[in-house]
């Protein structure tokens, strides 16, 4: 186990959402102190496995003892399966929050657009209900989720009616395999007209290692820098 701090937490409740992807909700003994954007560590002892451990984002901005993971079945894993059996009553061993994937402490001055895939969206929700419910950012909020069919469209409704309720919020899932009225094929060219002048703007960046790659090397083409682009691999 690493040299972190871990605490025996319960599994409060599991959200099925579709087949591979659940929400679990787990209560620690005390509130937890977070960043949006942050992740836990999970330690599954006994794990056949080189490494017994695994870390999942907060999928939720919240205050008090329960935070929320989003996490998708690797059914050749070592780790999901078991979390997969788990119930609620169950207890597990996690870490306090870590991480550097955040937004900054203070105010923030640029359009900020988040560009994700899969279970990649867990930070970013955190990251949007902070900005909009907590910090009241006014600026332009951009929210480019890669999927394959609309079954895979995580949170769905709940950032709908935040699109509804907050123009500054544009949310745009773009699905690869599925017709239907949204946008359609890969993320990239949907981003890519929004950005194409090279608007002042932070991005924030969250999926499959190759995807993020290819969206990093499409922002600096574009003129964007380093500083500009901040990136959590999952994979």
């Amino acid at each position: 186990m690493q040299n972190l701090e871990y605490h025996k937490v319960t599994i409060d409740d599991i959200i099925e959402i579709n087949p591979l992807n659940r929400r679990f909700f787990l209560r620690y003994d005390h509130d937890v102190i977070f960043k949006s954007g942050q992740f836990v560590i999970l330690d599954f002892d006994g794990l056949n496995h080189h490494f017994t451990t695994r870390s999942y984002s907060i999928a939720d901005y919240t205050k008090g003892p329960v935070i929320e993971l989003c996490v998708v079945l690797k059914k050749d894993g070592a780790a999901t399966p078991l979390l997969f059996d788990s119930k609620p009553g169950d207890t597990l061993t996690a870490s306090i929050p870590q991480g550097r994937f955040v937004l900054p402490d203070e105010p923030i001055k640029k359009p900020i657009c988040f560009i994700c895939t899969g279970t990649g969206v867990a930070p970013f929700r955190a990251m949007v209900k902070d900005l909009l419910l907590h910090r009241d950012f006014k600026g332009p909020i951009h929210l480019f989720f890669g999927c394959r069919t609309q079954a895979d469209i995580l949170y769905r409704e709940e950032f709908e009616t935040l699109a509804q309720t907050y123009p500054n919020f544009s949310y745009i899932p773009v699905l690869s395999r599925e017709t239907w009225e949204g946008a359609m094929g890969y993320v990239h060219p949907h981003y890519l007209e929004v950005f194409r002048d090279k608007p002042d703007a932070m991005f924030y960046l969250c999926g499959w290692t190759a995807m993020l790659k290819e969206t990093r090397d499409r922002l600096k083409d574009l003129g964007y820098t380093r500083a500009d682009i901040k990136v959590e691999f999952y994979d």
